[in-house]
């Protein structure tokens, strides 16, 4: 495998040599990008990375990230992207299963994915009992752990490329000569897929925050973030205006309305949704936020989806799981995601999250609302709701009690809809990479810990 036989190399050598590539504090030229690919894959190479070489990264979010992914995989080295939160026992144990030869560390100590800078230092570690890849992925990543325990999720050069052509089919999505300010971290399927590797294959620039979100968003058509993002610009309190910005695109967790309406009043866009999972990549989307906050609005091109029991299901050909051993059969995978399919709209609707122990039940129930009018109460910080039966996970002011709740949700949810149990607890458990848990014995365990003490 050469630097011009990989299965990326078309991305890396479309653009002319000075136009730019991507921003942050200063701008990278497509010509800059190709240089250093080029020399980081010399270095790589001279430290006997090579094809089937496996090789865990972690570190700071920046170009020198990006760079040596792109030199990695056009050694045909397989890349395990960690998040740079991911520390302690829970990266001891993913370095452990996954058995990586060699380990990445990018600016030294893990950093907040938050925080973006352009270059840093590399250190090139070899790992004892590391072994060489056993399969065909090209990029491995890792479930957030919402559910249950984290998972490795492999990627193929052929899943990622089909990818790139169905985000490329998806209208609206972002085109030649855009600015689009990514917010999402790069670790993440839908940043480094949906965000670097589309622009760099639709001829975009992609541009990233040094400092504060306004600066940065002054200037562009796209902005592709999470929730805390947009809440974040809806709330800048200068006089922010973004004249050019045609599309905000959220995902990763669920918009509230109060920040999707915040910021279409503000600035006079409606914030879109992109819905997709670690192991499948893009799957649904409403980019112009028509459907509202809780529609991840329709299937992407060349995507099949089914529901069952109230569960979105996709068709995948091939398991996207590393270390699992169950028998991989009709290549039906459950999102784990509780779904409404409206077939006037042939949109989906997202109502919550099947549980750890794999209980789905509540078909007609909508978790997320119950959440919704939870999170509605004075005295409430934060809500997560489970079902069959439905429970209630709720950390609000310690004068709060279980009757409050219980007449409060009776008061604003249909009949039949209201939690049958009401938890109050002094914190909500988060994944490593600070999603909500929504394991129901996890949440057990947090409960019983947390009062113990």
């Amino acid at each position: 495998m050469t630097l011009d036989s990989w299965w990326g190399a078309e991305l890396l050598r479309g653009g002319a040599d000075d136009a730019v590539w991507a921003r942050a504090a200063s701008p990278v030229t497509n010509g800059s990008l190709r240089a250093e690919v080029t020399r980081l894959a010399a270095l790589f190479r001279g430290q006997g990375i090579g094809p089937g070489c496996t090789v865990a990264v972690q570190g700071t979010p920046s170009f020198t990230q990006l760079w040596s992914i792109f030199a990695l995989w056009s050694l045909g080295a397989q890349v395990l992207l960690l998040d740079p939160r991911l520390r302690g026992n829970d990266r001891a144990a993913l370095l452990a299963q996954c058995s990586p030869q060699v380990q990445l560390v990018l600016g030294g100590a893990p950093r907040s994915p938050e925080v973006f800078i352009e270059e840093c230092e590399t250190l090139v570690r070899r790992l004892p009992g590391g072994r060489p890849a056993r399969t065909g992925h090209c990029l491995v990543q890792f479930s957030s752990g919402t559910t249950g325990r984290i998972k490795a999720i492999g990627r193929t050069p052929e899943s990622l490329l089909g990818e790139l052509n169905r985000l490329a089919a998806i209208p609206g999505m972002p085109g030649r000569g855009e600015q689009v300010l990514l917010l999402d971290s790069t670790t993440h399927s839908f940043g480094l897929i949906g965000g670097v590797l589309h622009a760099l294959n639709a001829g975009a620039t992609t541009v990233f925050a040094t400092g504060p979100l306004g600066a940065a968003a002054r200037d562009v058509q796209v902005i592709l973030g999470n929730p805390r993002h947009f809440e974040t610009l809806a709330a800048t309190p200068d006089a922010l205006t973004l004249p050019r910005l045609r599309l905000a695109v959220s995902c990763g967790e669920i918009l509230p309305q109060r920040v999707y309406d915040e910021f279409a009043e503000r600035f006079g866009v409606l914030i879109g949704q992109a819905y997709g999972t670690t192991e499948t990549g893009i799957v649904a989307t409403d980019l112009g936020g028509r459907f509202g906050p809780r529609s991840i609005g329709l299937p992407a091109p060349g995507i099949r989806t089914r529901v069952t029991e109230g569960v979105l299901h996709v068709h995948v050909p091939q398991s996207p799981y590393l270390y699992e051993h169950h028998p991989w059969v009709g290549g039906w995978l459950s999102t784990q995601d509780l779904v409404t399919w409206n077939p006037e709209q042939r949109a989906l609707r997202l109502r919550g999250r099947v549980d750890a122990e794999g209980v789905a039940g509540c078909t007609d129930v909508d978790l997320l609302e119950i959440e919704t009018v939870l999170r509605a109460h004075r005295l409430v910080s934060n809500a997560v709701v489970l079902g069959d039966p439905v429970e209630a996970h709720v950390v609000g002011a310690a004068e709060l009690d279980e009757a409050e709740l219980r007449e409060w949700c009776h008061w604003f949810l249909p009949d039949g809809n209201t939690p049958s149990r009401y938890h109050l607890m002094r914190e909500l458990p988060l994944t490593p990479n600070g999603k909500a848990l929504r394991s129901r014995s996890g949440l057990r365990e947090h409960r019983l810990a947390v009062e113990s003490r």
